[in-house]
């Protein structure tokens, strides 16, 4: 990239997604970049470079990359507190902003307990468990336009199920949540629980990217793929998660070829078998195919 070595912000060449994912599966990336403050966010988007954004790589698998950079939000994670209000920037990690909220006596970040995403990965699919989304707190948004950092009220994005409004390429910076003061010490016997029972319903000692694809509700994905016998099926190292049917887990090198493969065909047997057309709440990017 010309001039790349001006902008004085870190940045990797030739960098090898696999080491950055869950999935432990990716494809490489000519540059990432790890901008620690908005000004160096600003700085390498005026390059005018097509670029994806990508926070913990929870939820992703990169299969092509062509002339596109990947812009890293895990150094952009400050927490900020006052009051009830919480302030956190788009690559701090829902379980920083839960474990914050709650050494500071503030309740109702806990359903987030298990997920590996940020703050913006979590607004932009509406991350949700234990019976609540990031949405539910939420006040504003905080996203550049134009140069400029606007804030964005609640009331003017769309959520719903593991979805919402925000466009991938919609830069959020930071995002404003309402928490409740509460005992934290009730809050953390609830996070034992929730963690009990992800451990022993899901793969968590297998790389993954969590659920595949989303409920078709009131249906759920894993019991419609676990009833047509597709739980340990494989391509390659990926396989159906033998514990959690809407689990591909890599249980060794998978590569990501293999993991779209079998998404593909676990996707497809579904269709063929029941007529639902399961959609996807992990991102598989193919700029090769697009």
């Amino acid at each position: 990239m010309k001039n790349i070595k001006e902008l004085k912000i870190e940045y990797y060449e030739n960098f090898d997604l696999t080491n950055y994912c869950t999935w432990k599966s990716g494809c490489k990336t000519d540059y990432i970049f790890y901008p620690k403050n908005i000004n160096e966010l600003k700085k390498i988007l005026s390059t005018k470079k097509n670029y994806y954004i990508l926070g913990n790589g929870s939820n992703t698998l990169f299969i092509s990359l062509k002339d596109t950079i990947i812009i890293s939000t895990k150094k952009l994670n400050n927490i900020d507190i006052n009051g009830k209000f919480v302030i956190a920037d788009s690559g701090a990690t829902l379980s920083m902003v839960m474990n914050k909220c709650l050494d500071n006596n503030l309740i109702g970040f806990e359903f987030s307990t298990g997920i590996p995403g940020t703050i913006g990965g979590g607004l932009i699919t509406n991350a949700g468990a234990n019976g609540g989304t990031i949405s539910d707190k939420l006040i504003s948004i905080y996203m550049l336009k134009n140069d400029k950092e606007v804030e964005i009220p609640k009331e003017d994005i769309r959520f719903s199920y593991r979805t919402s409004s925000i466009k991938k390429n919609d830069v959020i910076t930071r995002a404003k949540f309402l928490l409740t003061p509460g005992d934290p010490n009730v809050s953390r016997k609830k996070i034992k629980e929730y963690l009990k029972h992800r451990n022993k319903t899901q793969p968590v000692r297998w790389p993954s990217a969590g659920s595949v694809f989303k409920n078709p509700l009131p249906e759920h994905a894993g019991f419609i793929i676990e009833k047509l016998g597709i739980k340990g099926e494989k391509v390659g190292d990926a396989e159906v998660s033998d514990i959690h049917a809407n689990y591909i887990i890599n249980k060794k090198n998978a590569k990501p070829f293999e993991i779209n493969k079998l998404v593909k065909k676990v996707r497809k047997r579904v269709l063929e078998k029941t007529g639902i057309n399961l959609e996807y709440e992990v991102r598989i990017v193919d700029y090769d195919q697009d």
